[in-house]
């Protein structure tokens, strides 16, 4: 079977960056067909292709048009299709994004041509630079309209990135809104539901809170969307994965776009489709992957999206942990960073070097051995990335950097620089001292990840612990939180942080959810029952959720050695605990 090389050159110019796979999919052709047009047209220099390297998707080839063969479709007024190099470069530097968005519109095609009484008309992705007065809402990534009987079905979608902060999602959709009941093509206070591809439950709910509350404040209906958790769509995103901001049951597709769509008041201008394969190109753009070594080496000339294009592409995968794990942790050293990305000591040493002469991360303080944080280059790849403003991803994140060139403050976690170096220890111990069978650390959230609101009637404030994570033993999830204290703060400020973990706890209780407990590290003995004093003078009770130790005692037995005492003795026991295993130690002072 010959694939119709036209069919390749059409998908291409609508979803950039396909793989061969993809493209099998969309166009209903054998893959070692669709990989043979390919080398045909890569030959006749219209189609160029990359290897990424991320620790999110497959090291596979992905496909997108060379300069050229975009010039000769954009003559033929494509005018809603992302053909100009700033739309390649900025889907270069958010590729996890373009290929999670490429994987749902292959899905969707290949869904809907086992359905009998619906069909996708088309989809394409949108170009991101947008006019004031664009037929799209801000932000959206793609368009696209189920044909359903005579009537028409239009959709946006959304990919939704982990990284992305709390503040960028209502920024989107107080965005919407606006352009739902502003003049606008589609009828004022009519638009099409946004598809939201989310990466996990949890980011659901969060997207329908914040949907909820900007239409309760506004006093108008819940916008349109529709959410999905990614992991679930599987090869049927058609399926029953679907849920409105309003409400959790789940439906599929079509029956949340409506069995009988009514007749929208816009047609927008679909791409036109190329008839026929244009010919050989007359001249030879460098390929990607040279400009991007190029660029990445030679960067006096390049823009800020150049550059994050090119780094994107050129930046190893344990690179690119590093840079979410010093983004998250600040303040590891080479032998830690080696022990949280599990990898031998050389491999981190490269790459620390490697990210070092791409100007990505830098040392702070003056101890030894070094402590490694980022740069603002490496600030500004991984909001590029996660498709956020560089602004509002060094304000809302919970990514630690050093400030730019134009100044600003240098962060808490880098200005705090024992406190941090002190905390990260407690992780990475727990890290470096797993025994077969025995406790395993499964998460480990920073400062600004483990903060939680505390809502009373006429106040709202935050219990902000100096970290959090997960805690796996005897097949079960142990939750706790961290304050890691180096004897300098006041008592009345314990007291005050004690007080708010017990509101926290009573609250969760009176919920009917089990509390996280309370790690509390201190600097000596004395000072760790001074804290037991502070606890039963401030709370008139015992806390059951709050264990205690020593920084002496965590560095010589382990943070699942017999180190943590409780409110009801002043032996030592382990944490986590188990039913088969109880063991006390005395005091060790």
């Amino acid at each position: 079977m010959t694939v119709p090389t036209v069919n390749l050159l059409n998908w291409l110019a609508r979803l950039p960056f396909l793989t061969v796979d993809d493209l099998a999919l969309l166009t209903g052709s054998p893959a070692p067909d669709v990989e043979t047009a390919l080398r045909e047209l890569a030959r006749a220099g219209q189609v160029d292709s990359i290897t990424p390297s991320s620790p999110e998707m497959a090291s596979t080839r992905l496909y997108v048009l060379t300069e050229w063969a975009r010039r000769q479709t954009a003559t033929r007024k494509q005018v809603s299709l992302p053909l100009n190099a700033r739309d390649i470069f900025r889907r270069l530097a958010s590729l996890e994004a373009t290929v999670a968005l490429n994987v749902f519109a292959a899905g969707l095609v290949t869904a809907s041509r086992r359905t009998a009484d619906a069909g996708l008309a088309d989809l394409w992705t949108l170009p991101r630079s947008r006019s004031a007065d664009a037929w799209w809402p801000p932000g959206v990534h793609a368009f696209g309209s189920f044909r359903i009987g005579t009537a028409h079905a239009p959709f946006f979608v959304f990919v939704d990135r982990a990284g992305a902060p709390s503040a960028h999602r209502a920024t989107l959709v107080a965005g919407w809104y606006r352009f739902r009941e502003g003049p606008q093509r589609w009828g004022t206070g009519d638009v099409p539901p946004v598809l939201i591809l989310c990466p996990g439950p949890a980011r659901e709910d969060a997207w329908s809170q914040h949907v909820l509350a900007s239409a309760d404040r506004r006093r108008l209906p819940p916008l349109p969307v529709l959410m999905a958790n990614r992991a679930s769509l599987g090869d049927r995103p058609d399926g029953p994965h679907w849920r409105p901001a309003d409400g959790s049951s789940r439906a599929t597709l079509i029956e949340r776009l409506g069995v009988k769509p009514a007749p929208t008041k816009y047609s927008p201008p679909h791409p036109l489709r190329l008839a026929s394969c244009p010919s050989e190109a007359t001249d030879r753009a460098t390929p990607l992957h040279r400009w991007a070594q190029e660029t990445a080496r030679d960067r006096r000339s390049a823009s800020r999206l150049e550059l994050f294009a090119a780094l994107s592409l050129m930046t190893s995968e344990v690179e690119k942990r590093l840079l979410d794990c010093l983004g998250r942790h600040p303040l590891l050293t080479e032998t830690e960073l080696a022990t949280v990305l599990q990898v031998q000591p050389r491999v981190a040493t490269l790459a620390l070097e490697r990210a070092l002469t791409n100007g990505l991360i830098a040392t702070f303080g003056t101890t030894a051995p070094p402590h490694y944080c980022l740069t603002p280059t490496a600030l500004g790849l991984l909001a590029a990335r996660d498709e956020v403003p560089v602004r509002r991803y060094a304000r809302h994140s919970s990514v630690t950097a050093l400030p730019g060139a134009h100044g600003g403050r240098v962060p808490t976690l880098l200005h705090q620089f024992e406190h941090t170096v002190g905390t990260n220890s407690f992780f990475v111990s727990w890290l470096r001292h797993v025994r077969g069978g025995g406790p395993r650390l499964v998460t480990w959230l920073n400062a600004a990840e483990s903060a939680v609101r505390l809502d009373a009637p006429g106040s709202r404030r935050w219990l902000r612990p100096d970290g959090g994570g997960t805690v796996i033993a005897n097949s079960c999830a142990q939750q706790f939180f961290l304050e890691w204290d180096r004897g300098t703060e006041r008592l009345q400020v314990i007291a005050f942080k004690l007080v708010r973990y017990t509101e926290y706890f009573r609250a969760q209780r009176v919920r009917g959810n089990d509390p996280p407990t309370l790690l509390f590290v201190t600097t000596t003995p004395q000072r760790e029952e001074l804290v037991w004093r502070v606890e039963l003078a401030t709370t008139e009770q015992s806390n059951d959720h709050l264990m205690t130790t020593t920084a002496s005692l965590l560095d010589r037995l382990g943070p699942f050695g017999e180190v943590w005492r409780t409110h009801s003795q002043q032996h030592r026991t382990r944490w986590p605990g188990s039913a088969e295993h109880e063991y006390s130690l005395e005091v060790r002072r």
